[in-house]
């Protein structure tokens, strides 16, 4: 599922409206129905306001595997980590390139980063047994 349709299932599960939604990312209830409509993905700082309003992580949001449904950018307090605000500072000009990019392309950039990075993974465990 797509970004966008995962937020939808999870709105849904949670029981907030669109507009609760929007309220709580701090985002206009637009953006969502934009969202939607193209099946876009949104800008990283809107990306995380709404994983955060949702209290899941935005890896979930991204590849809907359940397995990363669980905030682990927030601390208890909920305020973002130094460790993830750094991360995401320092992959925020590409992330904003990559939105430039025309839909097919950027698709298949996404898609190559997270066969590698499953690929990777699965090394990684391999080396670990």
């Amino acid at each position: 599922m797509s970004f966008w349709q995962n937020v939808e299932a999870e709105r849904e599960y949670q029981g907030i409206s669109r507009k609760e939604l929007a309220f709580k990312a701090e985002i206009t209830y637009a953006s969502i129905s934009i969202g939607l409509e193209r099946n876009s993905i949104p800008v990283a700082d809107a990306a995380l306001r709404i994983a955060k309003a949702l209290g899941v992580s935005l890896e979930y949001l991204l590849s809907g595997d359940e397995k990363n449904r669980d905030n682990e950018l927030f601390n208890t307090d909920g305020e973002e980590s130094s460790n993830i605000q750094k991360l995401i500072s320092s992959y925020l000009k590409t992330i904003i390139k990559l939105e430039s990019l025309p839909k097919t392309t950027k698709d298949s950039i996404v898609k190559m980063i997270d066969c590698a990075a499953q690929d990777w993974q699965g090394r990684d465990e391999l080396l670990n047994k």
